[in-house]
């Protein structure tokens, strides 16, 4: 069983991602505990919700991202595959600029809606995005092209960056400036190590690529790009709404101190997230639906095994994470840590099944989407009077897409069943 295993290139790339997210998820974690002791917790929460805004903004970039991973796992022509992506990368930088002068003229609003002590979050935001716009492409080719080790590389060097970057800038005496400075400066530096790790493999800027592109075929990934963007929306929502939604409602202590513990709970959700990741490079349309259930199988066996022992770890000990991980500070709010954790382990599952039905492209997730994005605003606009309340309508909504997509997949199963 164990040399089937080594010699399974689903459970090898696995195993080299998560291994590295590992890495990756530790760094991520530190720095939280971290800052949440060097900050107080009125401006921790103001960095927490501008993480929140970066993965919010970012569904953008997942849609390109996804759309990228997906043309290059099924094209086999590099030329073309490079063409394509180079006309994605062009519409992308019009979306960001548009966004980015958004940003800076509603600044003011957006400070005072959020409940933000300065500016300086949303200006780091501004700045984020067009590197981003870049990163993203650069990133998409490596995991579309199964190379997992320098994908968790860039990650780390993200995660290590925001770190250290972010402590410096605190102990310098910039307190929420320079922790924002801190995640942009790492931007930066994941940005050089992607231009370094695909500029002899990734060709963007060359005119004769445009020559080799099938017609119509950036409309019909723009069109894929419209599944994507409703799809990675729901999920980015739903990981990152909590924080929001409370520091929009709740004041800013209470906000800072539930920050801390949806920071400890989104661990469930990047641990499972290397699952996805690889399921998302491994089934393609050109195989068997076998062979791509399969894939699914695997993910799923692992993401269930990882995160129901966190899920459960989260349930028994709580107060003791809460106190380790982050400060005893925040344990008045340690009780929380399950009901957050349990909405992102539903949020990750419903995100494998999504990776699995996107690189297929079944359209039916454009109406799960919908659904799942109206449901949850409706009933939390009902229910908001505490955090318990915005927890449960969270898992609410969750189990009612997990429901619909594990039907839709029994439907597949039973169709294929029938023609064979």
């Amino acid at each position: 069983m164990i040399n089937r295993l080594k010699s399974d290139i689903f459970f090898r790339q696995y195993a080299v991602y998560f291994s590295g997210s590992m890495v990756v998820a530790f760094l991520n974690y530190a720095f939280h505990p971290i800052l949440g002791r060097l900050l107080s917790p009125e401006d921790f929460g103001d960095i927490q919700a501008l993480i929140a805004l970066i993965a919010q903004l970012a569904i953008i970039f997942g849609v390109f991202s996804v759309i990228a991973v997906n043309v290059t796992a099924n094209t086999e022509n590099p030329h073309e595959r490079d063409s394509i992506i180079f006309e994605l990368q062009k519409i992308t930088f019009w979306i960001i600029g548009i966004v980015f002068l958004f940003l800076l003229l509603s600044i003011s609003e957006l400070r005072s809606f959020f409940n933000f002590s300065t500016t300086y979050p949303l200006i780091g935001l501004a700045l984020i995005l067009p590197i981003s716009a870049i990163t993203t492409f650069r990133n998409a080719l490596l995991q579309g092209s199964g190379r997992f080790k320098h994908l968790s590389v860039a990650g780390i060097i993200s995660s290590l960056g925001r770190l250290v970057f972010a402590v410096v800038g605190i102990l310098l005496g910039m307190g929420v400036l320079g922790a924002t400075l801190g995640i942009v400066l790492a931007n930066v530096a994941v940005l050089i190590y992607l231009f370094r790790q695909t500029r002899d493999s990734f060709h963007l800027n060359t005119k004769t690529n445009v020559r080799v592109l099938e017609k119509g075929s950036v409309v019909r990934e723009l069109i894929y790009g419209i599944l994507v963007f409703f799809t990675t929306s729901l999920v980015t929502i739903y990981y990152t709404s909590d924080v929001l939604i409370v520091k929009h409602y709740f004041n800013s202590v209470d906000a800072g101190l539930y920050s801390g513990i949806s920071a400890i709970a989104k661990m469930l959700f990047f641990v499972i997230g290397p699952s996805s990741a690889v399921l998302l490079s491994s089934v393609r349309m050109k195989h068997s639906y076998i062979k791509n259930n399969s894939a699914l199988k695997k993910s799923l066996f692992t993401s269930l095994l990882i995160g129901g022992l966190g899920l459960f770890t989260f349930y028994l000990f709580s107060d003791i994470i809460v106190k380790l991980m982050i400060g005893i500070k925040y344990t008045p709010f340690a009780h929380f840590l399950p009901k957050a954790g349990l909405v992102m382990f539903l949020t990750a599952i419903v995100n494998i099944f999504f990776f699995y039905f996107l690189a297929l492209r079944r359209f039916f997730l454009i109406a799960v989407s919908l659904f799942g994005m109206f449901f949850m605003g409706f009933i939390l606009l009902q229910d908001h009077a505490n955090i318990d309340s915005i927890l449960n309508n969270l898992i609410l909504s969750l189990t009612i897409i997990l429901i619909t997509l594990t039907v839709a997949h029994a439907k597949d199963y039973f169709n294929h069943s029938s023609h064979t």
